[in-house]
């Protein structure tokens, strides 16, 4: 999945999000009829802050999902070398048993051994005539 890159940044304070100083409408009378150039003027104004509230949005937007990519592939990367680690162990245990394994083939081989020459012994025992008491 793609980085979602940001197409311009905007900083608090410069000319597209600074304040105008100042009344920018004449205080008006309750009652006072409005001249259609207020009106045209704060309709103007009205369309540049939602224009600019919408850009805003999808400038949150875009880094929103910026940073859930990033977090995915940070987790992805976890759960990899995670698994990576529990395979290392896997294998550390395998070599293990293989290990006791073949000591104990020797040791049973050993024992097979000694049993056999307990075996023959037994029966030379058995064999020989009995001692004079």
């Amino acid at each position: 999945m793609p980085a979602v890159q940001l197409l311009s940044v905007y900083e608090v304070g410069d000319p597209s999000t600074a304040a105008a100083e100042g009344p920018s409408v004449p205080l008006l009378a309750p009652g006072l009829p409005i001249p259609p150039s207020v009106i045209d003027d704060l309709s103007t104004r009205l369309g540049n802050l939602e224009y600019g509230h919408g850009q805003l949005v999808k400038k949150v937007i875009q880094v929103l999902a910026s940073q859930m990519v990033h977090a995915a592939d940070r987790f992805e990367q976890a759960g990899a070398q995670a698994l990576q680690a529990a395979m290392q162990q896997r294998d550390t245990q395998i070599q293990q048993l293989q290990t006791t394994v073949s000591e104990m083939s020797s040791w049973e081989s050993t024992l097979m051994q000694c049993i056999l020459g307990m075996d023959r012994r037994l029966a030379d025992l058995e064999r020989r005539p009995p001692e004079p008491q």
